[in-house]
């Protein structure tokens, strides 16, 4: 059986009892922790700061959720995800630090297993993340000095830190969002907030400097990337058309096994289940914001949906809901 496989299989496992020891239960909105809820029609709006975006794997069963402290300079966010495809990061002169709150394994970036590693966002980072099951992440958001270990850091880094300093990277995030949620008044003195915040930076540079960085520099990891990517230019140029393997892996100037291996390794899926996502995905942001003179049919023509039926059938098992009562709720929404 295929490793990634086995680690889903594993992650769905562990994620609950993961989540009973970190989650959102000792949280609660305050002056000083903003507390959302999101769907994952919304979420994205929350993604703009990071110049990413999300693209839904599934609807999934579970509210997406984000909590955030703002301190002097940086901001501190736990954030409860969805399974997804994640692309972009133009963080212009400011970095993103995203620590692994639970024991999700599967997730990777560029077709690397991110692991229990601390990913490091700087710059233009343009990556492409999936995350086969929701996660449990800590973010740290700040614009970065200009000395070590930061000035060697740009792009995208998977920094794995010893068990220990995880550990205190880990418990210093939860302590922070708890006093934030239980303590706010504390937070109202300017030295409280910069004590917070220094001690918060101390432990996360710490881990960070004597973290190894493991990311990978294999000359295969950005071949697949450019396949991918000219895959999903050939899909996107007319949606109309369903392309067979083997016709993109000509247009792409590879062989089907290359194709299907850069895919399966980048976007954890076969080609076709690849394009049959981003239609649906791209039908569904058709639905919520097109004109107000369309219909389901012709967004699935558009896509190249030709079965009615069984498009709605992938829709909903996609969505939790028909394409229908999609329309419908913008539609009311809008009016």
């Amino acid at each position: 059986m295929d490793q990634s496989i086995l680690d889903i299989a594993r992650d769905g496992v562990n994620q609950t009892a993961a989540e009973r020891l970190l989650s959102f239960q000792g949280l609660k909105s305050s002056p000083a922790l903003e507390l959302q809820t999101y769907d994952i029609d919304h979420f994205g709006d929350s993604e703009k700061y990071a110049g990413a975006s999300s693209m839904p794997l599934s609807s999934g069963s579970t509210a997406i959720m984000r909590a955030r402290l703002s301190l002097p300079n940086l901001s501190l966010s736990l954030v409860k995800t969805f399974p997804r495809i994640i692309r972009g990061y133009q963080l212009a002169h400011a970095a993103a630090v995203v620590v692994p709150m639970d024991q999700v394994t599967s997730t990777r970036i560029n077709g690397q297993p991110i692991g229990s590693s601390i990913v490091v966002l700087r710059g233009a980072s343009d990556c492409l993340v999936h995350e086969p099951v929701g996660r449990l992440i800590g973010v740290i958001y700040f614009t970065p000095p200009a000395c070590e270990p930061w000035s060697r850091l740009d792009g995208y880094h998977l920094l794995s830190p010893e068990a220990d300093m995880l550990a205190a990277l880990r418990d210093r995030i939860s302590t922070t969002l708890e006093t934030a949620a239980n303590d706010p008044d504390f937070l109202n003195e300017p030295t409280s907030r910069a004590a917070v915040e220094q001690l918060l930076l101390n432990v996360m540079n710490t881990a960070i400097a004597t973290s190894v960085d493991s990311r990978s520099a294999r000359a295969t990891t950005s071949t697949y990337l450019r396949i991918v990517a000219e895959m999903e230019r050939l899909i996107r140029h007319d949606l109309t058309i369903w392309h067979k393997t083997t016709e993109i892996a000509e247009r792409v100037g590879v062989s089907v096994r290359t194709l299907q291996s850069a895919t399966q390794a980048v976007c954890g899926m076969s080609p076709h289940r690849y394009s049959r996502v981003l239609r649906l995905w791209s039908v569904r942001r058709q639905l919520r914001t097109g004109p107000a003179r369309r219909s389901v049919k012709a967004c699935a023509i558009a896509h190249g949906f030709w079965h009615l039926s069984e498009f709605a059938a992938s829709y909903r098992a996609a969505f939790g809901e028909l394409p229908s009562e999609t329309l419908y709720r913008s539609l009311r929404e809008h009016s």
